[in-house]
């Protein structure tokens, strides 16, 4: 029986959904595949893990700058000696032992954190196969390390990225960012009437006016710039009018969720949502997502066919997520609440446009991309596939 170990951290919710993602491809792939699933710190230094997340929250939201120019001035870099030994005093002597422990054929990491670590284990003899699974769309150096046999990313650039930094001595995939199969482009095809519907296999339009158009405003998992946003549309004299419904995912921000409550109730024409894992059901029933631009929600809704304006983006990752959707045709980035209301409004008026977006997702669209890194894992740790044929054409 092969073993997995899935590495992740809770520092946001896209790495945890994509590890849990890769779990359940690899049960489905393989059902005989054992796999172990846990985040680095919260396992085993929960303490560090809770104050690691509060600092991470609060530079996000005091010094947003300070926190972009860290991310380009060590984009291009590996992590540096002083990162390795921190890493190295903190965990390696417990996860070490533990790793050893379980003696896995393959350990997969969804965070630059965990990978790290095993990368460093394995310089000191560990006899494993390490996976790294990127989850944004911009390749930092944070996510690059010796000693890693497998790198599954988002875009065909990066393939050469890691070969220039690390050299050949790791295999890449391009898989796409690994979400859940409840993500499926069918759920979305049943919903796209009106103003959008597939005839014959081919996305048209089919105009009907009367219809409210609907509005998903999401803030990630930690409702993080939300309010602003939300404020302008409910405030617009579209949303009054009744032509716009919205539903809020405020995820694990419940101070969001009891203010928005309170100010505007929930109802139907707005509808407040905390954490929820029908994400993909929403998707699936709204014209158009405003959002951060995360790694994971942006696959999400690409897989969803669903186009999106994007706004706070976190100065690094998330900032260079928004400039390739951009580019690429697919969302559009609002500098600030006013320019966001501008865009939603004007998307919803002309079908033709989000038409175009959809259309320019397909180059981008990886909904299969979990059963891709699990086919990629398990190949290269000597174990058959049998299922996966079968999943595929689910």
């Amino acid at each position: 029986m092969r073993h997995v170990l899935l590495l992740s951290e809770s520092i946001g919710t896209g790495h945890e959904r994509a590890a849990s993602a890769i779990e359940e491809a690899l049960l489905a792939a393989d059902p005989h595949v054992r796999v172990t699933r846990l985040n680095l710190l919260d396992t085993f230094r929960p303490r560090t893990a809770k104050v690691t997340r509060g600092l991470y929250v609060q530079a996000l939201a005091r010094t947003p700058k300070l926190w972009g120019r860290w991310y380009e001035w060590q984009r291009g870099k590996q992590w540096n000696g002083l990162s390795r030994l921190v890493v190295h005093h903190v965990l390696n002597k417990d996860v070490g032992a533990y790793v050893r422990h379980l003696a896995p054929d393959a350990v997969v990491c969804t965070h630059p954190l965990p990978a790290c670590l095993i990368a460093q284990l394995k310089s000191e003899g560990l006899d494993t196969r390490l996976c790294t699974v990127v989850t944004d769309y911009d390749l930092h150096g944070y996510w690059v390390h010796p000693h890693t046999d497998l790198y599954c990313v988002p875009l065909p650039q990066m393939r050469e990225e890691i070969r220039v930094r690390q050299g050949h001595e790791a295999d890449v995939e391009v898989t796409g960012i690994p979400i859940s199969p409840r993500f499926p482009e069918q759920l979305r095809e049943t919903w796209l009437q009106p103003p959008l519907v597939r005839v014959g296999g081919k996305i048209s339009l089919f105009e009907k006016s009367s219809c409210p158009k609907r509005v998903l405003i999401s803030g990630g998992g930690l409702g993080v710039g939300v309010l602003p946003m939300v404020r302008e549309i409910a405030e617009s004299a579209s949303f009054r009018a009744g032509e716009i419904e919205i539903t809020v995912v405020c995820g694990r921000n419940r101070d969001l969720y009891r203010e928005l409550c309170g100010v505007y109730g929930n109802t139907r024409r707005l509808r407040v949502l905390g954490y929820t894992h029908q994400m993909h059901r929403l998707m699936a029933e709204h014209d158009l997502l405003v959002t951060k631009p995360g790694g994971m929600t942006v696959s999400e809704a690409l897989a969803m066919r669903l186009p999106m304006v994007l706004y706070t983006p976190i100065q690094g990752q998330e900032h260079r997520n928004g400039q390739l959707m951009q580019e690429r045709g697919v969302a559009y980035i609002a500098s600030d609440p006013q320019e966001g209301v501008r865009l939603v409004h004007n998307l919803l008026r002309h079908d033709g446009e989000r038409l175009r977006m959809i259309r320019n997702m397909d180059g981008l669209c990886h909904p299969r991309a979990a059963l891709f890194v699990a086919d990629a894992v398990l190949v290269r740790s000597d174990s058959p596939v049998k299922n996966l044929v079968k999943i595929q054409a689910l």
